[in-house]
């Protein structure tokens, strides 16, 4: 019988191997957070991960493994069942390694230690059912539940060290003085600016930011602890927060002077519940502004900034377009990929170019030129950095391929944003090209999802912004179809691959699940 266990053990490999490294990856996306996880398990994405066709098979046999415990005479039958399943999940899992489908989570520390204390978990869970095929059964169907408890169990010794590396950073932060601190929040755009801001102030000083989407508290602290000396003259920290409590402390960990608000919208409604708290919670910045003395710039197109109701103070500076604010900006021209427009900031106005188009980049560099000129950086340091800019990876990227055209914008999405690129998307279209939306879905809306994601499609329906919309994610699927055609938005424009693309198609890929459509598509075609 030990070679039979054998086998076993070796068959489950792949398919065990398969559930954990997804659920992990889930897990890991959702930051080990139970709450951020249990809003997504009220998500059709969520039921359909679980309540899939291998779950229906498996629970039955889970369930006559059971039967082992009160007749242990049926086991070779229960060993027949059990390798044949194990035997089908294993080709399954391969063919999805053939086609690049398998999910697999970013091999971290806390990943490993998690993986660690679920091997724990899983040795005491043999040891007292001694029914192998239980185990095997079980954790076929349930990897989630163990994966819980072994995020769990860790969260004491997590919690240590993450609080220790938390208060090194704090202290790091006022040790290092020399630096001048910057912090970047909310809700969106806080890449774009820490980016454009960088840039700029890198051609004559030495920079330290955040890289790419390094924004939680203990990624920045371990950053600071790491990275952060006299020696630069910047350290820009773009920073996120879930919890009203979160935002106090993150401004201790960066003891900041500056900070800048980009916007604030209803992203991570779920965490908030209301975006009344999310309004309430984030204007604690400006208090604290306001109490330090230090500057506050706020983007006063957002209405939701307008909604907080900032006292004007003269260390706070208010920015947009076409507006009365302390910096604005009017575009005169948009010619050659070049952007021309005037800034005016403290009774002066200047007249500058960039290669970053449409109206939204302008209001970030808005800002970004207001602190550049409060920190008297050379004008002509700025109007040579504002033509070199690059905006971030996967943050419109606009990639060439086979005369067709693909707008990657897969690092993040908003409703607000999603529309800036759509009209970006339609300004590269020509008579005979066809305009195409590759989407995901804006996670975290609560109770709003329905609302937030039925104006979209009505919006794009009615205004016929897109030709064709393949939507590559599953959660409000049908009612997504619903609100298209009601916006007499054609059916068969609806599509469920990209296998018909043609040259000269331009192709908007907005958020993460479309990056993968996006890969796949560049990998046909090669």
């Amino acid at each position: 019988m030990n070679s039979n266990f054998t086998l076993l053990f070796l068959l489950s490999i792949l398919p065990l191997l398969n559930k954990y490294l997804f659920w992990f990856f889930s897990i890991q996306l959702k930051e080990y957070r139970f709450d951020r996880f249990f809003e997504y398990i009220w998500t059709i994405q969520w039921k359909k991960a679980i309540f899939n066709f291998w779950f229906f098979i498996e629970i039955p046999v889970l369930i006559f493994t059971i039967w082992y415990f009160i007749n242990p005479l049926i086991e070779n039958t229960i060993y027949k069942v059990v390798i044949y399943l194990l035997l089908l999940q294993s080709f399954f899992v391969i063919s999805k390694a053939v086609k690049r489908k398998l999910i697999y989570p970013k091999v971290t520390s806390r990943l490993i230690f998690t993986a660690i204390i679920l091997l724990i978990i899983e040795l005491i869970f043999i040891y007292f059912t001694k029914n192998i095929y239980f185990f095997i059964l079980f954790n076929l169907c349930f990897p989630f539940f163990l994966i819980f408890l072994s995020v769990f169990f860790s969260l004491p010794i997590v919690n240590k060290l993450k609080n220790k590396i938390i208060f090194e950073a704090k202290m790091k932060s006022k040790v290092c003085s020399h630096p001048i601190k910057i912090w970047i929040t909310w809700s969106y755009w806080k890449s774009s600016v820490k980016e454009y801001l960088s840039q700029i102030l890198e051609k004559n000083n030495k920079v330290l930011s955040t890289p790419k989407n390094v924004n939680t508290e203990l990624w920045v602290s371990d950053l600071i602890n790491k990275k952060l000396k006299d020696k630069y003259d910047y350290f820009i920290a773009e920073m996120w927060a879930y919890k009203a409590w979160e935002i106090a402390t993150l401004w201790e960990i960066v003891d900041h002077k500056y900070a800048f608000i980009t916007a604030i919208w209803n992203q991570h409604l779920a965490l908030f519940w209301w975006i009344k708290n999310i309004i309430k919670w984030k204007s604690e910045i400006a208090s604290k502004v306001l109490e330090n003395k230090w500057t506050l710039y706020i983007n006063w197109d957002d209405k939701n900034i307008s909604k907080a109701k900032f006292n004007k103070k003269t260390n706070i500076v208010t920015y947009w377009i076409k507006e009365k604010c302390d910096a604005k900006s009017d575009i005169i021209e948009i010619k050659k990929a070049i952007t021309k427009f005037d800034f005016y900031y403290k009774w002066t106005k200047t007249t500058y170019k960039t290669n970053l188009l449409w109206s939204h980049n302008i209001i970030n560099i808005t800002w970004v030129l207001a602190f550049c000129y409060d920190l008297w950086i050379d004008k002509e340091t700025i109007k040579t950095a504002l033509l070199d800019l690059k905006m971030p990876s996967n943050t419109l990227d606009i990639i060439k391929f086979n005369n067709s055209l693909f707008l990657d914008d897969t690092y993040n999405l908003s409703e607000w944003w999603l529309f800036a690129w759509l009209e970006v998307l339609n300004s590269f279209s020509e008579d005979n090209w066809k305009r195409i939306l590759i989407m995901d879905d804006i996670l975290e809306l609560w109770k709003e999802s329905d609302e937030i994601h039925f104006e979209i499609w009505k919006k794009i329906a009615k205004k016929k912004l897109v030709d064709k919309v393949f939507y590559v994610w599953i959660n409000n699927k049908t009612d997504f179809i619903n609100w298209l055609v009601s916006g007499w938005f054609k059916i068969n424009n609806i599509v469920e691959n990209l296998d018909w693309i043609r040259k000269n198609d331009v192709l908007l890929f907005e958020w993460r699940k479309s990056q993968l459509q996006l890969k796949k598509l560049i990998w046909k075609k090669q």
